[in-house]
């Protein structure tokens, strides 16, 4: 079971109408695309702070490495280091960046996969929200 953190905007839940697409579900935890693809996983989240970071760092590692004389493994190894940093906390840096953006969080679902997680979010909206579609009966 993987648990999601729900965000959006205070102003979006005004209507509840078209805010399933303005919703944002965030998987707590380890990030394997961030491991496998961390600066492209940063582009594609929106996360440019923290992928100007990533890069400034590298550059650092590369320059002091070609310095200091360490060979290339040791520079491939502090790589590796630093993407499974992200791939750790990676997930934080997305609520983080949302949260900058005036997302806030407001649930934690749970589910097998994210689609249902959706479907358990969704779910519980539906009964929170009901609508009435007829007019009570007036004796």
């Amino acid at each position: 079971m993987k648990f999601y953190s729900v965000h959006y905007r205070h102003e979006d839940a005004a209507s509840l109408t078209g805010l399933a697409e303005r919703v944002v579900l965030v998987k707590e935890g380890f990030s394997w695309p961030a491991l496998l693809f961390g600066p492209v996983w940063l582009a594609w989240r929106g996360l440019w702070l923290a992928l100007a970071f990533y890069v400034a760092l590298i550059l650092v590692v590369v320059a002091i490495a070609m310095l200091i004389g360490l060979p290339d493994g040791a520079v491939s190894l502090i790589t590796m280091i630093i993407n499974l940093l992200i791939a750790l906390e990676g997930n934080s840096l997305y609520r983080w960046s949302l949260e900058r953006r005036r997302y806030h969080e407001r649930a934690i679902v749970a589910g097998g996969n994210l689609s249902e997680a959706e479907e358990h979010l969704f779910a519980s909206w539906s009964t929170a929200h009901k609508i009435v579609t007829q007019s009570p009966a007036i004796s």
